[in-house]
């Protein structure tokens, strides 16, 4: 089919001078906190164009050779309307891999930037949108090495469908990453998506990336995708296209409020993890509206202070060391504001992040951001950095602790850890009157291996080491896959221990039960006069809210296995009572 190019161009000149762009704002919510992150700016056309859609602007643009001209309008309509931006909040920019990759596009957007008020590359992340397969290759990547160097933030958009894969993600290594609609729709009945959401936010933990769920137009997927631990999200549910001005509704702040308990703030960690948190220290902090020469004449007065971290809204937007801020200081930038120069490419850790994946943060960013330090902040206030330095610090404590509190044979937390552990939800869940109007109590339960003396007799104890690293890595596999707030601690030769929140622990122990039964028979069945391990798990539901220390709980399941009947067949699982009655209940034949 013959384009017509030239009716094209004619097509798209009349709209350009018709006045009939314009922008819109959609806002991307922060899931944590029930406030507006950011915008994403929307091209938007009026009645009187040519073209139904923006989608068929871009279209028309791209067939005619026109996509610079086109996108160069409709980001100085966004750039115009973004006029003294609101602190606090990042403006998205959309833009086509064909125009990013335009040796011009870089210098032409920090000019415009830096001619809106209120505007500056720290406070604007370009989202790469994706129209075709053909249009990734080196002069992209080296596009991306300079917007980041100018202070730009990058995004990828619609990841998870169409051509939006896993190298252009290894190429660019964006800040941002915008799930596309494709992985969201029906979340909440799907594991397969569920799987893959869980997928990219661990990848996005371990490589400072944010992640981003667009196209949310359902309560159901907002609530999961808040239980997998999503902090962004950007859809109709959450709010349409419209105003910069506009707000979040009450109901929808509302709702993130009731279910952030879940994935996102809900879960209690495990606590042989040593977080960076303990290791932050001060940091001298400065706002990118003070000049060059301002911040430079303070410093010089404190040699100690390596550089210094740059804040936004009192969010963090970059680095500046030393050196660089005299020698900015000593040239024609001296009158610049900080947000201008500012080195980006500093990782935000909160603060209970662990050590291991802090180590992961600062190693996978880019050569030239592997110095900078690691900024540790909850939400938007800034708690302190991390060196280099302080990081191997950190990893030697934590080698020697690991060393100290975690089961050798099993890799599971040890006794000591699990008396920490269990004094933590002691501490922090109601106890008396009130205890069953508050919700957050936990449930407990020891495992036994039935005879286990008698096994390592019969069957050796290297076969004894064995059945306990099955125990353990079976109950990771079958109970704890899906459920991290489940805590599982080996706490002496064949004892186990499994906290969870209230009423969430006797499905898992049920089905783990099952299973260990069932592999256990298939085992012993291959070896010639073998023993068939079986185990007793004594359960105390809502035990945080009527035992006081880790002492009580342990003398409280040793009452209830010394009260037990005479054994069973198979596997069982015993429920203890809060007046310290049992009841015996069969987990499998």
């Amino acid at each position: 089919m013959t384009i017509d190019v030239e009716r094209l161009k004619a097509q798209l000149d009349a709209t350009v001078l018709a006045g009939s762009v314009s922008a819109a704002f959609q806002p991307i919510v922060d899931l944590k906190s029930a406030q507006i992150a950011g915008f994403e700016t929307l091209t938007r056309l009026s009645d009187s164009s040519e073209f139904k859609s923006p989608a068929e602007l871009f279209d028309a643009a791209e067939k005619a050779g026109e996509l610079w001209n086109i996108e160069e309008v409709t980001r100085r309509v966004s750039l115009a309307a973004a006029s003294r931006w609101p602190t606090g909040s990042k403006l998205f920019l959309n833009t086509t891999p064909q125009v990013f990759s335009d040796p011009r596009f870089c210098a032409e957007l920090v000019k415009a930037v830096r001619a809106t008020p209120g505007l500056s590359p720290t406070r604007i992340v370009l989202e790469i949108t994706e129209r075709s397969a053909h249009h990734h290759d080196n002069s992209l990547d080296e596009q991306v090495r300079m917007v980041k160097a100018a202070g730009f933030e990058v995004a990828i958009d619609d990841v998870g469908a169409g051509t939006s894969g896993l190298n252009r993600m290894m190429a660019l290594r964006p800040h941002w990453l915008k799930l596309d609609r494709e992985l969201i729709e029906n979340i909440a009945h799907d594991r397969v998506r569920q799987n893959l959401i869980r997928f990219f936010l661990r990848f996005a933990t371990l490589s400072g990336v944010r992640l981003i769920a667009e196209g949310i137009e359902q309560e159901s997927e907002l609530a999961t995708l808040m239980e997998l631990g999503v902090v962004y999200g950007q859809g109709y549910f959450l709010a349409r296209p419209g105003s910069r001005d506009q707000q979040l509704r009450q109901e929808v702040r509302d709702f993130i409020r009731a279910h952030r308990i879940g994935g996102i703030s809900g879960s209690h960690r495990d606590p042989r993890i040593t977080n960076v948190g303990r290791y932050a220290r001060a940091a001298t902090v400065v706002d990118g509206k003070c000049r060059v020469i301002d911040v430079a004449s303070d410093i010089m007065r404190n040699p100690a202070i390596s550089g210094v971290l740059v804040t936004e809204a009192g969010r963090p937007a970059g680095w500046c060391e030393r050196e660089a801020l005299l020698r900015h200081a000593a040239d024609d930038l001296f009158g610049q504001r900080m947000e201008f120069i500012v080195r980006p490419g500093v990782v935000c850790a909160a603060p209970d992040t662990s050590i291991p994946d802090a180590l992961e943060l600062a190693s996978g960013r880019e050569e030239r951001c592997v110095g900078l330090p690691l900024i540790v902040a909850d939400d938007n206030e800034i708690i302190g950095i991390l060196s280099i330095g302080d990081l191997l610090h950190a990893a030697a404590d934590l080698s020697r602790e690991t060393r100290l509190r975690i089961a050798p044979l099993t890799g599971l937390p040890g006794r000591v850890l699990a008396d920490e552990h269990l004094q933590s939800i002691f501490n922090r869940s109601p106890s008396g009157l009130n205890a069953r109007a508050v919700s957050k109590s936990y449930d407990a339960a020891l495992f036994n291996i039935r005879g286990f003396s008698r096994y390592n007799e019969a069957m050796g104890y290297e076969l004894g080491d064995e059945l306990l690293k099955r125990v353990a890595e079976q109950f990771r596999t079958s109970a704890r896959s899906n459920r991290p707030d489940i805590f599982f601690a080996h706490v002496g030769n064949d004892r186990f221990l499994a906290t969870a929140p209230e009423g969430s622990l006797r499905a898992p122990i049920e089905r783990f039960l099952i299973e260990f039964d069932e592999r256990e028979c298939t085992i012993a069945a291959g070896r010639a006069g073998a023993l068939t391990p079986k185990l007793r798990v004594t359960l105390a539901p809502g035990a945080s809210r009527w035992v006081s220390s880790p002492q009580s709980l342990y003398r409280l399941f040793d009452q209830g296995r010394l009260k037990a009947g005479p054994e069973r067949s198979g596997s069982e699982l015993e429920i203890v009572a809060e007046q310290v009655e049992s009841t015996r209940l069969r987990a499998s034949a």
